[in-house]
């Protein structure tokens, strides 16, 4: 009896998207609330993803291997952490909380593969006009790769 009622309970909290708490547990649904996305918007989604501040020594010392989300609509790419490492992040002050628009992102380069992720030089202005760049390590760099292109061509046309 009791077998049957936790197999019951693990079922129905596998199945939805909500928890006993009432908190939504899927991942692509928490990616899109976090991030205030429409399922429409989004173009490419990592959910464990890494990146690296170029800005100074300090930031490209640190690591952030499957601490971040990184997601691209149309408009913006969002760079941020998850909730475990983001008070870390801050403590250190690692630069590592974008909001980019499409627009301002001026180049990003292929540098190959690190262990298993493909590594890619971002380049952008941020909003007070300066120049910055940034290394994304995602699993899925060929995705990413494309679809930014993609959006960026758009928006220069």
């Amino acid at each position: 009896m009791f077998r049957s009622l936790y197999l019951y309970i693990s079922n129905t909290i596998h199945n939805s998207n909500e928890n006993i708490c009432g908190r939504v547990t899927d991942p692509l649904v928490m990616i899109k609330n976090e991030a205030n996305m429409d399922s429409n918007e989004i173009l490419f989604c990592e959910h464990y993803a890494a990146a690296q501040s170029l800005k100074s020594v300090w930031t490209r010392l640190a690591s952030t291997y499957g601490c971040m989300m990184i997601v691209l609509s149309s408009t913006t790419l969002t760079i941020k952490s998850h909730w475990f490492a983001k008070w870390a992040i801050r403590l250190f002050q690692l630069d590592l909380f974008h909001e980019i628009a499409t627009k301002n992102i001026t180049d990003f380069v292929e540098k190959g593969k690190w262990s298993k992720y493909g590594k890619v030089e971002l380049h952008f202005q941020t909003v007070e006009g300066k120049d910055f760049k940034i290394f994304l390590y995602k699993k899925k760099f060929r995705d990413f790769f494309d679809k930014a292109t993609d959006t960026i061509q758009q928006c220069n046309t």
